[in-house]
C-alpha cells in the first residue's frame, strides 16, 4: 500500500483510538460519580451525627462509610489498571494533575472520619473538609469533559457534570440546613448561603436540561415531588429568627427530605452514565466499520493502480470525473477513493463545528468555576460567597457571568 493510502487509513485508526480512550475516560467519570454520591451521603450523615450527638446514629454512619470505601476502591482499581497498562495519554497533564490532587484529598479521609467519630471538629469544619474532597473529584470530571473531541459525547458530559454539580450543591444545602435547624434558627448570613445553594442548583439543572438526552428526562421528573417538599422547608428556614426558635427535631426531617431528593437524583446520573457508555460503544463500532471499509477499498485500489504515480491518484484535475473510466473497476474504485477523501474532509469540518458548539457551555462553565475558586483562594471566601460576588459584579456591570469570570481570570493573579 502506498504511503498516502497508509496515512489515510492511519487517520481512521487514530480516530478509533481516540474514541476508545474516550470510552475509558467516560468509565472513569462514571466511577467518580458513584464515589461522589457515596461521599455526599457520608458527609450528610456525619453532619447530622455531629449536630445531634447521639450514639445510635453511629451504626448508620459506619454503613455510609463502608459504601464510600467501596466506591473509592473501585475508582482506585480503575486507575491502577490504567497505570499497569501504560495507558497514560499525552496532552492530559491537567487531567492527571486533578486526579493526583483528588487522590491526595482521599488519603486524608481516614483521619477526617476518625475526627468526626471522636468529635474533634465541629459540623462546619467537617462539612468544609468533605466539600473540598468532593470538589476535587468534580474537578476531575470537568477536565475529563474538556478532553473529549466528540461533539455528541461532549454534550453528554456537559449534561452530566452540570447535573453532578447541581447534586453536589444539593448535598451542601442538606449539610448546611442540618446545622441551621439544629440551632433552631438561621442567621441572616446562613439564609443568604441557603438561597445561593438553591439558585446554584437551578442554574446547573437548567444547563443539564438543555444538554441532556430525552431518555433521562422521565427520571428527572421523578425528582420534582421531592424538590417541592424540600422547598417548603426552605421557606420555613427563611422565616426563622433567634427570637422564635424552631424544634431542633426538624433537622432530622430536613435531612430525610433532602436525602430522599438526592437519592432520587441518582437514577438520573446513572442514566446519563449509561447513555454515555452506549454512545461511546456505538461510535467505536461505527469507527471500526468505517476503518475496515476503508482498508478493503484501499487494498482494492492499490491492486488496480499498478505502477501509476501517487500524484496521479489524488490529482482530480488530470481527468474529468464525469467521463467514463477506461477500466470500469479501477475507475470506480478511484471515484470511491476521491469520494472517501472528500467525505472525510466534510465530516471533519462538520465534527469541528458541532464540537465547538457543544464545548461552548463547557468552556463557559469551566471559566466560571475557575474564577470562583480563584476568589476562594485569594480572599478566603466560601464557594457560595465567591459565586455571589461574581453574580453581584455581573449585575452591577451589566455583563454576563461568563464575561465577569473572564475578567477575573485575565487579571495578573488569575493567569496561569
Amino acid at each position: 500500500m502506498r504511503p498516502a493510502l497508509r496515512f489515510l487509513l492511519a487517520a481512521r485508526q487514530s480516530e478509533l483510538h481516540g474514541l476508545e480512550q474516550l470510552s475509558h475516560t467516560c468509565q472513569f467519570v462514571s466511577l467518580v460519580g458513584e464515589l461522589v454520591h457515596a461521599l455526599q451521603k457520608e458527609r450528610g450523615y456525619s453532619i447530622l451525627t455531629l449536630c445531634q450527638d447521639r450514639a445510635d446514629l453511629l451504626p448508620a454512619l459506619d454503613a455510609y462509610t463502608r459504601g464510600a470505601e467501596s466506591g473509592e476502591a473501585r475508582m482506585r482499581g480503575f486507575l491502577d489498571s490504567v497505570l499497569a497498562r501504560g495507558s497514560e495519554q499525552p496532552g492530559r497533564a491537567r487531567l492527571y494533575s486533578c486526579i493526583a490532587y483528588a487522590l491526595y484529598r482521599l488519603d486524608e479521609l481516614p483521619d477526617l472520619r476518625w475526627r468526626v467519630r471522636q468529635r474533634k471538629l465541629d459540623a462546619q469544619g467537617a462539612s468544609l473538609a468533605f466539600t473540598r474532597l468532593v470538589s476535587s473529584l468534580l474537578a476531575v470530571v470537568f477536565e475529563a469533559a474538556d478532553a473529549s473531541l466528540d461533539a455528541g459525547i461532549t454534550r453528554l458530559l456537559v449534561a452530566l457534570l452540570n447535573f453532578m454539580q447541581g447534586k453536589e450543591l444539593s448535598g451542601q444545602e442538606r449539610a448546611y440546613g442540618v446545622m441551621g435547624y439544629t440551632a433552631g434558627y438561621f442567621t441572616e448570613a446562613q439564609k443568604v448561603q441557603m438561597a445561593e445553594f438553591a439558585a446554584g442548583q437551578q442554574r446547573c439543572f437548567e444547563v443539564f436540561g438543555e444538554c441532556a438526552p430525552a431518555d433521562v428526562m422521565p427520571a428527572w421528573q421523578q425528582v420534582q415531588p421531592h424538590t417541592e417538599k424540600v422547598q417548603q422547608l426552605r421557606g420555613m428556614a427563611r422565616q426563622t429568627h433567634a427570637g422564635q426558635a424552631l424544634d431542633p427535631g426538624l433537622a432530622e426531617l430536613w435531612f430525610e427530605l433532602c436525602t430522599a431528593r438526592i437519592d432520587a437524583m441518582a437514577p438520573v446520573e446513572q442514566g446519563l452514565a449509561d447513555t454515555l457508555a452506549r454512545q461511546c460503544a456505538q461510535r467505536i463500532e461505527a469507527a471500526r466499520a468505517e476503518r475496515d471499509n476503508h482498508r478493503s477499498l484501499l487494498d482494492q485500489f492499490a491492486q488496480h493502480v499498478g505502477g501509476q504515480s501517487p500524484a496521479m491518484l489524488f490529482n482530480v484535475q488530470r481527468r474529468v470525473l464525469d467521463l467514463p473510466p477506461e477500466d470500469g473497476v479501477a475507475g470506480g474504485i478511484e471515484r470511491s477513493m476521491l469520494d472517501m477523501l472528500q467525505d472525510q474532509a466534510a465530516r471533519m469540518r462538520q465534527a469541528d463545528q458541532a464540537l465547538a458548539q457543544a464545548r461552548g457551555a463547557l468552556d463557559e462553565r469551566k471559566r466560571i468555576e475557575r474564577a470562583k475558586w480563584l476568589l476562594v483562594q485569594k480572599h478566603g471566601l466560601t464557594e457560595p460567597a465567591a459565586h455571589e460576588r461574581l453574580q453581584r459584579a455581573a449585575m452591577e456591570s451589566g455583563m454576563s457571568l461568563a464575561e465577569v469570570a473572564r475578567q477575573v481570570l485575565d487579571q495578573p493573579a488569575g493567569r496561569r
